[in-house]
């Protein structure tokens, strides 16, 4: 209870001090009082009273001194005295605080928002409970160099029957749907689950409840919907359980609404519906690979051991069915891996980055600090000789250096977070599909944390001058004169400002050399002045196959007739934009493949007009016509010049039948014509052997209009809208884009790297030039008297600047050469996200030293300049 006591005493006595002190005096001078009353008392006079009270009491000051360390707790109110000569020294140097501060605000900021980035895709819990237990399974292929394919239904059932590793294994794929409620009609992304994926998320609806096993098995007409949906739809409607909604022109009945926060595999699902696979069909013989599997381990299951257990399953399918699964194998993979994919290597890529960032912000901090304290050791040293420890002058400093990294870390999460939300607009769709990036407390924390941290990392630099130095030898010093340990200390921190840029440099040079790479791939076609956009048929509306073919040979007619257009057709989906379909194909005339080795295509279906408006050039042969584009008309095929080198080697195409997989009746067509190879998924893969039909003989509900314009392609967007609108009002016209978007878009993610990386080398090379300049201009002053001696002893202006410059050069040297080794050493990460050129590309590698040594030397030159016109008359007379 005692020490409560005291210790309360003590917090109460940081406050109120004046009141105290003032308390504390009377209370000392009643007693000295009483002492000097006791001595008159004795005989003596009040003056010798006085001083004989004053030496029994030991000295007033030194009295209050005393209970003043009993009564507060004295640590805290030197810290505050320390803070407050800090700041006052640091407002009489604005021009130290603001450039320590805006380089610091450029280090953290950039770091926070790259963490901010990898926190929500890499470390950030995903909104599941125990997501740990959580994989997503997909089906592979060595021999194709396949490792994140779809996977068919019928292993999916075979799975789910022989795997013990999993509590559950749920179905699921996602797609578009018509959505009307009887006022308005939209198109919106939904899934299809089957009845064990929102159970295995663990998901609780915060209205009504989720899909029952009998409702999945039934394909019933039930929903469930998303909260934002909710919201927008019903205004957030409590009885918006049991209302009717139109899912392609179906009712449908809602049962649900899921969590605000809630979403898998994408952020842009609103409606969830019922997978409705049928067990007991021959899903081999009648559908492909087509879908996704998520599961959740069993508890203490690992996943080596679910890997394990699942490879055998697929052998065990691979030998019972060898035409199907012949190659076939499976991955297990965590959920969190499966939602970063590959963007995992561009981040990790880019904290290294900024890491280098910040090292070169806090070298450049720390040498303003050593250039503020070689003008502050006659300061240290006077503090020193009046009694101040060497330890509270460490204090002292270590104090300014955290005040400068709190307020370079306050403005740099503001610059954070309007950062963070640049980020999220310049990322690639990918990146930020599956997982939303948000700013909060957690990141404001790292962010105080990291400027503590590097505030102490920069301000040791001072501190171990002050440490190791002579305090007193400053007494005798000019207040200009560097010491030799403290000049070598800049001259290295300089040197790790440069290895950091250049290895900053030689990464963002690789980045763009690859990025310019991709730029320069010839797609196959030409881009310009194409517009593309989705219209997704509702199924009631357009059961029977002619309605849809009837529909999209009308509308691509009317479209080609709108001002400004000079051709129009329509595919089922557009190259390059992430999806796309394949399957086996069986040419006549040639042996049947093996399972396993069959010959296998992508397929995409096609309107008359299609290579014309996309500027795809036709080979050989002809292009499809109007008489080919009807249901009765035999098969007939058109296909890339792939197809023909890689399964057509020494023989005619055209005339040529095959057979592509695609429905439950496959008959053989002819190929009448050969067009040149288009880039399908990626600039950076070769193109694939691919087969066009024709819309009447592979007819699809959903489809992608391309008009080729006369001049701007986005100007035609509202009057092909119109269009549609006008042939069926319940049509929404979604995802409106030029190809050249869509180009763009597939290397987003290199761009994303790129354009990061090289902001940080530009950032890095700007502080480091400073720092060379601040080095050598603080060298010039510093040498004034001795440059002015050499001028005066007849020493040329071009001397006295090359004996400057080469002080900086010897530097830059050192500096390029460990930032190169270290970029050589390090590029290997980078293998991964470069194209056409290698990890150690010669040109890049001469390049980043060339360009820094340049700025590094003109940095150099302007101090040296300077030195070379200095006065030897006014030199000699500089303090």
């Amino acid at each position: 209870m005692k020490t409560l006591w005291r210790v309360w005493a003590r917090v109460t006595g940081l406050f109120r001090k004046n009141w105290r002190d003032r308390e504390m005096a009377q209370e000392f001078e009643s007693h000295l009082q009483m002492h000097i009353d006791d001595n008159i008392r004795a005989g003596m006079s009040p003056e010798q009273a006085r001083r004989e009270a004053l030496v029994k009491f030991g000295g007033m000051e030194a009295a209050k001194e005393s209970v003043r360390r009993t009564s507060r707790l004295l640590w805290i109110e030197t810290a505050a005295r320390d803070v407050r000569y800090a700041l006052r020294g640091l407002r009489l140097n604005p021009g130290f605080a603001t450039t320590a501060v805006l380089s610091l605000t450029l280090g953290i900021g950039a770091s926070v928002a790259i963490y901010t980035v990898a926190d929500n895709l890499l470390l950030r819990p995903l909104p599941y409970p125990d997501a740990k237990q959580l994989v997503m399974l997909y089906e592979v292929n060595q021999p194709r160099a396949v490792r994140h394919n779809v996977i068919s239904p019928a292993n999916y059932f075979d799975w789910k029957a022989q795997s013990s590793a999993f509590s559950s294994i749920g179905g699921f794929f996602d797609f578009h749907i018509i959505l009307g409620d009887g006022k308005r009609t939209e198109e919106v992304d939904a899934q299809a689950v089957s009845g064990e994926v929102l159970p295995a998320l663990r998901v609780q609806p915060i209205r009504g409840r989720i899909f029952t096993p009998q409702e999945d098995k039934d394909d019933a007409h039930v929903a469930v919907i998303s909260y934002r949906l909710w919201q927008n739809w019903f205004g957030g409607d409590d009885a918006v359980i049991g209302r009717q909604l139109q899912v392609n022109s179906q009712p449908c009945t809602v049962i649900g609404v899921l969590p605000p926060d809630f979403y898998f595999n994408t952020r842009t699902s609103d409606i969830w519906l019922t997978l409705g696979l049928n067990p007991s069909e021959n899903l081999r013989k009648t559908q492909g690979r087509w879908m996704w599997a998520v599961a959740r381990l069993k508890p203490g299951v690992s996943l080596k051991q679910a890997r394990a257990e699942m490879t055998g399953i697929a052998q065990r399918l691979e030998i019972a069915y060898p035409e199907f699964n012949k190659g076939w194998g499976v991955n297990v993979e965590p959920l969190r891996d499966s939602f970063v994919g590959e963007a995992k290597t561009s981040l990790m890529v880019l904290l290294g980055a900024v890491t280098l960032l910040l090292c070169v912000a806090c070298a450049n901090v720390a040498n303003l600090l050593l250039a503020r304290y070689s003008t502050r050791r006659r300061e240290m040293a006077v503090r020193g000789a009046l009694g101040a420890a060497r330890g509270r002058l460490i204090r002292q400093l270590l104090t300014e250096s955290v005040i400068l990294g709190l307020a370079g870390g306050i403005s740099g999460v503001v610059l954070a977070y309007f950062a963070v939300a640049g980020l999220v607009e310049l990322a690639p769709r990918d990146l930020t599909r599956s997982v939303q990036i948000t700013f909060d407390l957690r990141i404001v924390l790292f962010a105080f944390l990291l400027s503590v941290v590097t505030s102490i990392i920069f301000g040791l630099a001072p501190s171990i001058m002050a440490s190791h130095g002579d305090l007193n030898r400053g007494l005798h010093e000019e207040s200009r004169t560097s010491t030799g340990s403290g000049s070598r200390m800049r001259r290295w921190l300089v040197v790790l400002e440069i290895a950091c840029s250049v290895a900053l440099m030689a990464g963002a040079g690789l980045l763009f050399r690859s990025l310019v790479g991709l730029q320069n791939v010839d797609p196959g076609m030409d881009a310009r002045n194409v517009l593309s956009f989705r219209v997704t048929l509702p199924t009631q509306h357009y059961k029977e196959p002619q309605k849809k073919i009837d529909f999209f040979a009308q509308a691509a007619d009317k479209l080609s007739q709108l001002p400004g257009v000079r051709s129009s057709s329509a595919t089922s989906y557009v190259p390059l934009n992430g999806i796309g379909a394949a399957t086996g194909v069986k040419i006549s005339g040639q042996p049947p493949a093996k399972p396993g080795e069959e010959f296998v295509a992508t397929i995409r279906t096609v309107l008359p007009g299609y290579f014309r408006t996309m500027g795809i050039p036709l080979k050989r042969g002809r292009d499809f016509n109007a008489a080919d584009d009807v249901e009765s008309t035999p098969h007939r095929f058109i296909v890339s010049e792939a197809f023909v080198r890689q399964f057509l080697r020494d023989e005619e195409p055209i005339g040529k039948q095959i057979s592509a997989e695609m429905d439950k009746e496959n008959p053989f067509g002819e190929i009448v014509g050969v067009v040149g190879d288009v880039r399908d998924k990626t600039l950076d893969n070769e193109p694939t052997p691919t087969v066009y039909y024709i819309h009447s003989h592979l007819s699809y509900g959903e489809m992608v209009f391309v008009l080729r314009a006369e001049n701007d392609a986005m100007s035609l967007a509202d009057p092909a809208r119109k269009v549609i609108n006008g042939m069926d009002p319940e049509l929404p016209v979604s995802q409106v884009r030029t190809m050249e978007t869509v180009i763009r878009q597939t290397f987003a993610s290199q761009q994303f790297s790129a354009v990061l990386l090289g902001g940080f080398s530009l950032a890095s090379l700007l502080l480091a030039a400073v720092g060379i300049y601040g080095l050598l201009a603080y060298s010039v002053t510093q040498r004034t008297r001795e440059i002015g001696v050499r001028i005066a002893l007849g020493a040329e202006p071009r001397t006295i600047t090359r004996m400057v410059v080469a002080s900086g050069a010897r530097m830059v040297i050192i500096g390029a050469a460990a930032g190169l080794a270290a970029a050589l050493a390090l590029s290997g990460l980078m293998k991964s996200l470069l194209f056409g050129i290698g990890p150690r590309d010669p040109l890049t590698f001469i390049a980043a030293p060339a360009v820094f040594v340049v700025v590094a030397l003109v940095a150099a030159y302007v101090p040296a300049r300077r030195a070379a016109r200095v006065s030897p008359m006014e030199a000699l007379r500089a303090e």
